[in-house]
């Protein structure tokens, strides 16, 4: 006796399939270690989002602290740099999100977190929270002599040998 006839089961499986392509349409993914820099220097931090071109549009952002209560979009030009470069790949489109500081500050340390949404169907992919923590420039504000006892006591006496030599001609 047959439970399911097979032209059924087939359709069934080809439903479930579509299905679970149309939910798994977005997927975000980025390095889950913390990322630890000094203050006055260069960082850049990349988000992977993958998703289907057929059944997508995309929009992703960058948050800082996106769990606590000062939550917001990046957003300010004049301190973050944000690129983007998708490259396809079968059916998948990847889309490589870049977050650029260009000079760290204290301010700059917290939580970030990227984020992507398809349009089409509105399914949504959130990567996990990624710390940067930015420490304090020990140097900040000394002055650093470009010139020093030691060059001076080089300079005298490479002066003083100079005329030496000239002397002797």
């Amino acid at each position: 006796m047959q439970i399911f006839h097979p032209t059924s089961v087939y359709l069934a499986m080809v439903v479930l399939c579509s299905l679970l392509s149309s939910l798994a349409g977005v997927l975000v993914r980025y390095s889950r270690e913390p990322v630890t820099k000094t203050e006055g220097h260069f960082v850049s931090l990349k988000c992977e989002v993958q998703y289907e071109i057929q059944n997508c549009d995309i929009v992703t952002n960058w948050y800082i602290n996106p769990s606590g209560p000062e939550s917001k979009p990046i957003t300010n030009p004049n301190q973050y740099l944000i690129s983007v470069n998708e490259t396809e790949k079968g059916q998948f489109r990847y889309r490589n999100i870049f977050l650029t500081f260009n000079s760290l500050s204290l301010e700059d340390r917290g939580y970030y977190q990227c984020d992507a949404k398809c349009l089409n169907s509105g399914t949504e992919g959130k990567g996990h929270l990624l710390y940067l923590n930015v420490t304090a420039d020990p140097y900040k504000g000394l002055k650093v002599s470009t010139w020093s006892g030691q060059l001076k006591a080089d300079e005298a006496v490479l002066a003083l040998s100079a005329i030496l030599f000239l002397s002797r001609y």
